[in-house]
C-alpha cells in the first residue's frame, strides 16, 4: 500500500500551508508568494495519493471479501477392521500405490 507518498505529501502540505501562513501574518510577501504557488501542485499531489490510498484498500476489501475458505479435504474411506480376520494388504494396494 502506497502509505509513503500520502505521508510525504501529508507532510509538505501542512509544512506549505504553515508557510504560507506565518508568510501572511508576519509580513513576509515573498516567501508568502512562492509558498501559495506551491500550495495547488503539493494539494494535487496529496489528492492523487490519498486516492491511490483508498483504491488499495478497496483493492484488499475486495479480495478478501471474495476470497472462498478453503473447503475440507475428502476424507479417506477406510473400513472398520474386524475382529479375528487378519489384515489382507492385496485388498487395501489400490490406496497405497501412488
Amino acid at each position: 500500500m502506497p502509505l509513503g507518498p500520502l505521508g510525504v505529501t501529508a507532510v509538505l502540505a501542512a509544512l506549505d500551508w504553515g508557510a504560507w501562513d506565518w508568510a501572511a501574518n508576519s509580513s513576509h510577501p515573498t516567501i508568502g508568494l512562492i509558498a501559495g504557488l506551491l500550495m495547488a501542485p503539493i494539494a494535487v499531489a496529496f489528492a492523487w495519493s490519498l486516492i491511490r490510498v483508498l483504491l488499495a484498500l478497496a483493492r484488499i476489501a475486495l479480495v478478501r471479501a471474495g476470497a472462498q475458505p478453503p473447503a475440507p479435504a475428502p476424507r479417506a474411506r477406510v473400513e472398520p477392521r474386524v475382529a479375528g480376520r487378519p489384515f489382507d494388504i492385496e485388498a487395501q494396494e489400490d490406496r497405497l500405490a501412488a
